[in-house]
């Protein structure tokens, strides 16, 4: 029961982050949803060891249409827009590539600088 009550927990937890950063993004950043909405567990617990394969799909769809410095510009500034909002942890933003082994066009660490 104990185990069940805290499955349920989770899951309404995970729902309820989801739809506060949906709130919480730029509307300029809609594009950006498919990273940001099922990488919140990821990006915001430090202690979340891998991201789903969900938030890695969505990641590299993202970081896949940064493939100009236009794109790249406005990726950044998404991110950068977004992160206080979230509460995104940096370092757990800059792993992400790795950690969803994507390769991307940009060094990520230098588009979220401080």
């Amino acid at each position: 029961m104990k185990v069940l009550a805290m499955v349920m927990f989770v899951m309404v937890y995970g729902l309820a982050i989801t739809r506060l950063s949906e709130g919480q993004m730029p509307a300029s950043c809609d594009e950006y949803n498919p990273l940001f909405s099922p990488c919140v567990p990821y990006l915001v617990n430090p202690d979340f060891g891998i991201p789903s394969p969900r938030c890695c799909a969505g990641a590299a769809q993202v970081f896949g249409k940064a493939n100009n410095p236009a794109a790249i510009q406005k990726l950044c500034t998404c991110l950068v827009a977004t992160m206080p909002n979230l509460s995104f942890k940096r370092e757990k933003l800059t792993q992400l590539p790795t950690a969803c082994k994507i390769k991307l066009s940009f060094p990520i660490d230098k588009c979220i600088k401080a």
